[in-house]
């Protein structure tokens, strides 16, 4: 991912070295000539092989603070350890650099949106076959939310993989289990990728890369639940990302095939 603030440019990376695959932030001064990207933030996270579950999306949050997505990377027992990074979102403080966790129990968080005026962290999820998420978290200080995985999903093992989960894994609500339930499921997966929650008018759109489109949901008042719901199809294309631009009331959507970004207006 890539994000901007103040006067800096921010990326998040796969990194490899002797200990394996691991994944960081780095950071340049915003330069539109050049870019020189130094080591800002280093998970000290390892994996022995390169896989698509490492997160790494970059998000805005409170007091000179940003969020940042980070995927269980296939390591098990990492996502319910609090001394792991991996499987977490974090709260990174731009000066200090010092971390804090935010929720833990993720698989693979793709998408990452902070709605500021109800201090709601909204993120996307990959789930295994099946199941990805929509997630909603309402901070608040020293309260830690646990989404679950790997004890728990609405989606199923790949093959050759149920051995490595508990026999009920795949049979119970996240409630019934004590883990935080999703805002929305979706079984078969859509291979989830970005959210945008627009406070104007509490209407969610969701970004994905396999059913290539851009899923639209009108939520009540109190975002607690949905009022309608539709679709924007883009045929073959598999969307990466999502962005929107509130001065011209558009979205650019980052189409991988092509590859190309295309403008689509909200009206």
């Amino acid at each position: 991912d890539l994000y901007i603030q103040d006067k800096y440019v921010y990326v998040s990376l796969q990194h490899k070295d002797k200990n394996g695959l691991t994944i960081n932030l780095y950071r340049a001064e915003l330069d539109y000539k050049n870019l020189t990207f130094e080591l800002f933030f280093k998970t000290n996270e390892y994996w022995p092989k390169y896989n698509v579950f490492s997160g790494g999306r970059i998000e805005k949050f409170l007091n000179n603070k940003i969020l940042f997505s980070i995927g269980f990377s296939k390591v098990y027992d990492a996502p319910q350890n609090e001394s792991s990074l991996l499987g977490k979102i974090i709260s990174i403080d731009l000066n200090t650099k010092k971390h804090e966790l935010v929720s833990l129990g993720h698989r693979n968080p793709q998408g990452l949106f902070f709605l500021e005026s109800k201090k709601l962290i909204a993120n996307t999820e990959h789930g295994p076959f099946g199941g990805d998420e929509v997630n909603f978290n309402y901070f608040k200080e020293n309260n830690v939310k646990n989404f679950g995985w790997p004890e728990v999903s609405y989606g199923a093992a790949y093959k050759g993989e149920g051995a490595l989960f508990k026999p009920d894994t795949f049979k119970k609500t996240h409630l019934e289990k004590g883990y935080e339930e999703p805002f929305k499921y979706f079984v078969p997966s859509i291979g989830i990728s970005e959210l945008f929650l627009n406070p104007k008018n509490n209407n969610l759109y969701v970004s994905s890369l396999r059913a290539g489109s851009i899923y639209f949901y009108e939520l009540n008042e109190d975002l607690s639940k949905i009022s309608s719901e539709d679709r924007i199809f883009f045929g073959d294309q598999r969307i990466r990302d999502l962005d929107y631009d509130a001065e011209n009331d558009l979205f650019f959507v980052l189409l991988e095939f092509t590859p190309s970004i295309g403008i689509l207006s909200n009206n």
